[in-house]
């Protein structure tokens, strides 16, 4: 569930030198507990850079080249690996690399668009489709990138869970956001208000 327009500013214009850095934020060691492991070879094949491997029944990873994007932790359904990370820096980081990015075009040549539709549980860089979330909702239109990732977020917190989701079970007055994978997401927009990439107030005007 990454937000719309500040990650994907930097991930889709940003890519070859933008993508693997904001990943990297955090040194910790990936660490593996063979008691919980069940081998079946799921966080190997979610690595996309192929940095996986299974040697005499012990995991290899090559630190070196890791982008740290945490798909083998998160695809890991035996909780048998941990990747540290530091989220309050990587969401921060995600809003500075947007306004560089945004800072190359002319700001009345930009309009954001969020699809609120088929929201799934995990960003859309993992390579598999779960159940969306809650229903969908509609397609925003803005041309202040903070104005419409804090209506997206606003509208998706309204939204009743969907049965048969990773969220079904989730207190309805919670936060779906933080309850699916307890990140500080919030600091992302309130960064790129900071940063004067846009305004947190907004008003919905359905067409």
């Amino acid at each position: 569930m990454a937000m719309g327009g500040v990650s994907s500013s930097h991930r889709e214009c940003g890519w070859k030198c933008g993508r693997g850095s904001m990943h990297t934020i955090g040194e910790g060691e990936l660490t593996w507990n063979m008691e919980f492991c069940n081998y079946c070879m799921q966080c190997v094949e979610l690595c996309p850079l192929e940095l996986l491997a299974f040697k005499d029944n012990k995991l290899r990873w090559d630190k070196e080249h890791c982008w740290r994007c945490g798909r083998c932790e998160r695809g890991c359904q035996a909780g048998a690996i941990h990747l540290p990370g530091d989220d309050e820096r990587f969401m921060r980081a995600l809003a500075e690399a947007a306004m560089v990015v945004l800072k190359t075009f002319r700001p009345d040549k930009i309009i954001y668009i969020n699809f609120l539709t088929e929201i799934q549980p995990e960003c859309d860089c993992m390579p598999a489709a779960d159940v969306p979330v809650v229903q969908d909702i509609g397609i925003l239109l803005s041309n202040d990138i903070v104005a419409i990732e804090q209506a997206s977020i606003d509208l998706v917190l309204k939204e009743k869970h969907l049965p048969s989701s990773m969220a079904e079970e989730m207190d309805e007055e919670g936060d779906i956001f933080k309850g699916l994978h307890s990140k500080p997401y919030e600091l992302q927009v309130s960064e790129a208000e900071r940063l004067g990439l846009g305004s947190r107030q907004y008003e919905l005007v359905t067409v």
